[in-house]
């Protein structure tokens, strides 16, 4: 790691400053302490990915840490391999379960990268013109007030620099680690790289047919379906399509690996995929608990409303039930991204908006707090004060 400090941090920005701090704490990840290793992570998730956001000393990071996740002498070789993905991507909701559409995602940037000042504004107040609603417009409104060319330029560059920088560092050879957790957390990982998926899609059909860990298994299959394939139904899906390796285990012993099948087979073919696999979606809307499967943090419910969402519009009503059981019983935290999947659900099930309604406004106090909430509310044309969505619900 001697040519971590050929690098000039000084002269390169994160969160709080100059990224002097950076290359210390990089090392630091190697530390036999864990107490150490545990500073060093938080510290990294905090300056060179803050909130989601990359700076222009985040790609700069990547090489390093994926060398430190590469050799097998690192502790906590999965932690880097997670925080390499949140580096690529900021947060993964906003590619689930379609996967990463790089190539909008490159020509938005190009247009970002393109625009004078002069058009940059001229592009935001059309896109405030064209709000949907008054308190989404209110909100556009002050993105537009807030709006710096300069800085957004500089976020735009170094979002995208930081996910090219992880996919040149891309280290597809841990799929074959000797630790399963490894195997899992890299699996995890490459399904992001649609430009690599001639290399990655066959890798990860190998884990799928040949790995002895379960939650390896399963995180290959759901990450074959994030990846670009053929849209044929399974059945006569051409050669090199993954159906063939994601199938069988339908009927596997481990309950973890058959739905994330489930969701892998749903996910690709929609309708098309076999019914035991559309039914066993529809059971996992209403699934509790955590799961080690890396995908929406291990929650299966979760993960089936958004497969359900996208490729099984059929069957809004039970997503939309489902989602209202689970908005009653979740913490507050938990209660503004549930509240946005019930939403964007009902749109397609008009006749259980107002039970959506119902379920949202009888949240508790600690909910109703989280700005996130009102955030998602008015991006839905809802009320974002309680007692204004209760006269709404008086009145309609």
């Amino acid at each position: 790691m001697d040519d971590l400090d050929r690098v000039s941090w000084g002269k390169l920005k994160h969160a709080y400053g100059r990224a002097t701090d950076v290359p210390g704490q990089i090392r630091a990840l190697a530390s036999a302490d864990e107490g150490e290793r545990q500073k060093a992570m938080s510290a990294l998730y905090g300056n060179i990915f803050h909130q989601g956001t990359r700076f222009p000393a985040t790609p700069h990071a990547v090489p390093f840490l994926a060398r430190l996740a590469a050799d097998p002498a690192t502790p906590d070789r999965e932690l880097i391999l997670h925080l390499l993905a949140s580096l690529a991507l900021g947060y993964e909701e906003g590619h689930l379960p379609e996967g990463v559409g790089i190539a909008r995602w490159r020509e938005e940037s190009a247009g970002v990268q393109s625009r004078s000042k002069e058009e940059a504004d001229a592009h935001l107040e059309q896109w405030v013109a064209e709000a949907p609603n008054d308190a989404v417009r209110r909100d556009r409104a002050y993105v537009r007030q807030t709006y710096d060319h300069k800085l957004e330029r500089m976020f735009d560059a170094a979002m995208l620099a930081s996910y090219d920088a992880v996919r040149e560092n891309l280290p597809i050879s841990l799929l074959a680690d000797g630790d399963p957790h490894v195997r899992t957390a890299a699996a995890y990982l490459v399904s992001w790289f649609p430009e690599e998926a001639d290399t990655t899609g066959p890798a990860l059909a190998g884990l799928v047919e040949a790995d002895a860990e379960p939650v390896t298994v399963a995180t290959a299959m759901f990450a074959l379906s994030l990846l670009p394939w053929p849209t044929e139904a399974s059945a006569g899906a051409p050669a090199g399509a993954p159906a063939g390796a994601i199938e069988p285990g339908l009927g596997h012993a481990d309950g973890l690996v058959r739905d994330a099948a489930a969701l892998a087979l749903v996910n690709l073919y929609g309708e098309d995929a076999p019914p035991k696999a559309r039914d066993a979606v529809v059971r996992l809307l209403t699934a509790t608990g955590d799961t080690p499967l890396p995908y929406a943090e291990g929650d299966l419910a979760t993960l089936a409303a958004r497969v359900s969402k996208r490729r099984l519009p059929g069957e809004a009503p039970a997503r939309a039930q489902a989602l209202i059981a689970r908005l009653a019983a979740a913490k507050p935290v938990d209660a503004f991204p549930i509240a946005g999947d019930l939403l964007e659900t009902v749109a397609d099930a008009p006749e259980l908006r107002r039970a959506a309604l119902t379920a949202i406004a009888d949240l508790s106090d600690d909910a109703w707090s989280w700005i996130n909430l009102q955030e998602v509310l008015r991006a839905h044309g809802v009320p974002d004060d309680r007692d204004a969505l209760r006269e709404h619900l008086r009145d309609h």
